[in-house]
């Protein structure tokens, strides 16, 4: 094989913290019903990843609108993995997909413990979800230094256009403890 046409990566693999991964495999066969019960699992799921040091503040997580049962997990691990589009969203959008041998999440919810930064709102209508359930309102991760970008006022009726219903803020001030955690810890703000 020549120079040429020797395979390579775009970029190295991104792994999956170890208690992310165990978490998943545990929750794999549970139905979750209901957003709040699913919402308050990514929270925790955030709040994990900061005490633990595996990443950011916030977490997401596919789960089938039939069944209510989990697909995939994702974690933010920008700072871990030095990759700027490892938001939780962008993981658990990446690893629903690769489980799934499929570009479309249709059929899929994404659960996401604050509302997507411009980047990860982008992504969602490409992704396939027909749902989003957030949990902490973006002035959440702003007040901690968090930069969302722009994306517009009217973001959740373009998405209800787009056939994705979007439902949140979900969960009030409990949405904001990873973000309390995280400034508590003096977490790098990327």
């Amino acid at each position: 094989m020549n120079a040429e046409m020797t395979p390579s990566l775009l970029v190295n693999a991104i792994p999956m913290p170890q208690w992310l991964a165990e978490r998943e495999q545990a929750c794999l066969d549970q139905p979750v019903p209901g957003d709040e019960a699913k919402m308050r699992l990514v929270v925790e799921l955030a709040v994990e990843n900061v005490r633990r040091g595996t990443g950011g503040p916030f977490a997401a997580a596919i789960f089938d609108i039939r069944t209510d049962r989990l697909v995939a997990f994702g974690v933010n691990v920008v700072v871990p993995s030095n990759q700027s589009w490892a938001h939780a969203e962008m993981t658990a959008f990446a690893r629903a997909q690769n489980l799934r041998k499929s570009h479309s999440l249709k059929g899929c919810m994404l659960v996401t413990s604050c509302e997507p930064c411009a980047m990860c709102s982008g992504a969602t209508p490409w992704s396939g979800v027909e749902k989003m359930v957030y949990g902490a309102p973006r002035s959440m991760a702003e007040k901690v230094g968090f930069d969302e970008g722009y994306k517009g006022w009217l973001w959740s009726p373009a998405f209800k256009k787009r056939g994705i219903r979007v439902i949140g803020p979900l969960l009030g001030q409990d949405a904001n403890a990873p973000f309390e955690l995280y400034k508590k810890n003096n977490g790098e703000i990327y």
